[in-house]
């Protein structure tokens, strides 16, 4: 075989396995999707956790689909098999973070949705803090949520009177934190509450 037709049939390989790449990962994501709109793992509370168990759980499928389209195109490698579920669960993970646990967490979103909601009034600051508190914080419990999220992570325990403190788990996640807050220079009194 020339160089031009070696040259011809890598680019046909390179072309044919990135849209077996990008299928894969279409067809995953869509099944990454659905599965929220399932009963599986309900009784997860934490949605970060839920999404992550999903991600891995799809981008394992992702991996397998590959290890048998091998089978019939010998171009496609082990490394390509490693490379589909990495890629699968990075770009996902990184989506899933930006944006359905900013949507579920965000005060911005809910303030603008509020406010869409009741498009045909105009509001003032006070206004819209005082739904804010009444609604997001004390009607949808947005404090006791992350507070029992917090139990379920293991970075609070419960004392045996009630009351509950902060684990080393806690410490070392608060700590990465801090790090990260000094590296990009972010709202200091988020992560040192009792600074003035």
């Amino acid at each position: 075989m020339t160089k031009t037709g070696k040259s011809s049939g890598n680019a046909k390989s390179i072309i044919a396995l990135i849209g077996i790449y990008a299928l894969i990962y279409f067809v995953c994501s869509a099944m990454f999707i659905g599965l929220f709109h399932t009963g599986f793992l309900k009784n997860m509370e934490v949605l970060m956790y839920r999404g992550m168990v999903f991600i891995i759980a799809t981008g394992l499928i992702a991996a397998v689909v590959m290890g048998v389209i091998r089978k019939f195109w010998g171009f496609i490698t082990v490394r390509d098999i490693i490379m589909m579920f990495v890629i699968f669960c990075c770009v996902n993970t990184v989506i899933f973070t930006l944006v359905p646990v900013t949507v579920e967490r965000s005060v911005s979103v809910f303030m603008l949705s509020y406010m869409d909601e009741n498009s045909d009034q105009t509001f003032t600051q006070q206004s819209v803090g005082e739904v804010f508190t009444s609604k997001y914080v004390e009607e949808y419990g947005a404090f006791e949520k992350r507070f029992n999220e917090q139990v379920v992570t293991g970075t609070i325990e419960e004392n045996g009177d009630g009351t509950y403190s902060i684990t080393d788990r806690g410490r070392f996640i608060v700590k990465m934190f801090r790090t990260i807050a000094e590296w990009f220079d972010t709202d200091r009194r988020l992560v040192y509450p009792n600074e003035n």
